[in-house]
């Protein structure tokens, strides 16, 4: 009978393909949805070791900006990148990627963030780990996890979630392990010292939405997560060789990565709700700055903090009585599609 009526309220693509998100990180409500709240992301693109690889490195940092700027609706004032040794001739990269650049940018990025905005850093690049200290390789002196997840804490009334893409980048990774955030990691050990496609396949994910496996027009973290794993292995496949790298996610603060994650058992759940896409990439195009964009606006945000909502709760559905769940269930699922009817309708009548 419930499932009649999921197909009857429309909410079936919304709700029931998406897999089920995990109830940790609940001391805080992580990655919220609303107007107010915005979306920022930074680009690392680290020293290359020769001009092959810086050549790479910039090419897919510069594919990211792209992707972020155009598809996923990021502002210009909203990005910043920073790539190669020296000044570059690309207007968008901000400064070279250096210790005292990265410090300056993520100074700046303090002033500009408010509670509850998001945060996404990318790290493209090479990393070197001695087991002791894992390390993010630019011009000069290095950047260490320890550095970096010191840096974070000036983040504590932020969503984060950081992508490294590098070598060795394991330990790296484990320093950044907290509750609240989503870390992503192109390796399982600090042994997984060769060069990783990690950011290829990432870049892939990203690109057309490919990693879109719920077909919302999104893509969460968990998501494009396992899109690059599933890539990472088939490029190894396709060649016979052995994989040197192995994808990995925490986002419970264990700093126990898994290559497998299964939302219902805690691992992966955050980063189902955790979406690259900002409110202005949903929208329709319609003329800004109008009463009806604003509504537009304000609807889109209700459904997909609906979205979550219906996740969250699912995940518990295992710990809770099924009386209780439905009864809170169900008025979630009814104003999910009663918002999802009004917000088809505006979007129809702004087209016309």
């Amino acid at each position: 009978m419930r499932v009649l009526i999921l197909l009857i309220l429309g909410v079936w693509p919304a709700v029931y393909l998406a897999p089920p998100a995990g109830a940790q990180g609940q001391n805080r409500d992580y990655f919220r949805v609303s107007t107010e709240s915005r979306k920022y992301a930074v680009i690392f693109a680290g020293a290359g070791a020769d001009e092959t690889y810086q050549a790479r490195f910039q090419q897919w940092a510069l594919k990211l900006y792209g992707l972020l700027a155009g598809d996923y609706g990021y502002p210009a004032e909203h990005l910043t990148l920073l790539a190669g040794r020296s000044d570059s001739a690309e207007p968008i990269i901000s400064e070279p990627c250096r210790r005292d650049t990265i410090s300056a940018a993520l100074n700046e990025l303090k002033k500009q963030v408010q509670p509850g905005d998001q945060i996404a850093f990318f790290f493209i690049g090479h990393g070197t780990s001695d087991n002791q200290n894992a390390k993010f390789v630019v011009a000069g002196p290095d950047i260490t996890g320890a550095d970096f997840a010191a840096s974070l804490n000036d983040f504590a009334g932020q969503d984060v979630i950081v992508v490294n893409s590098t070598s060795s980048g394991y330990p790296f990774c484990q320093t950044l392990s907290a509750p609240g955030r989503v870390v992503v990691c192109a390796t399982r050990s600090a042994a997984e010292r060769y060069d990783t496609i990690f950011a290829e396949s990432f870049l892939e994910g990203l690109e057309n939405h490919a990693a879109d496996r719920d077909r919302n027009q999104r893509v969460s973290m968990f998501e494009a997560f396992v899109y690059t794993r599933e890539k990472v292995k088939k490029w190894y496949a396709d060649r016979s060789r052995l994989p040197s790298e192995h994808p990995t996610i925490d986002d419970n603060g264990d700093s126990r990565f898994a290559m497998e994650p299964n939302p219902a058992e805690g691992e992966g759940s955050l980063a189902e709700i955790a979406y690259l896409d900002t409110i202005s990439a949903s929208l329709t195009e319609v003329a800004s700055g109008g009463p009806e964009s604003e509504d537009l606006r304000r609807l889109t945000a209700k459904s997909q903090d609906l979205e979550r909502s219906v996740m969250l709760l699912r995940n518990r559905k295992s710990d809770m009585d099924e009386k209780v769940y439905w009864q809170q269930m169900e008025p979630l699922l009814i104003d999910l599609a009663r918002t999802s009817r009004k917000l088809k309708s505006l979007e129809a009548a702004l087209d016309r």
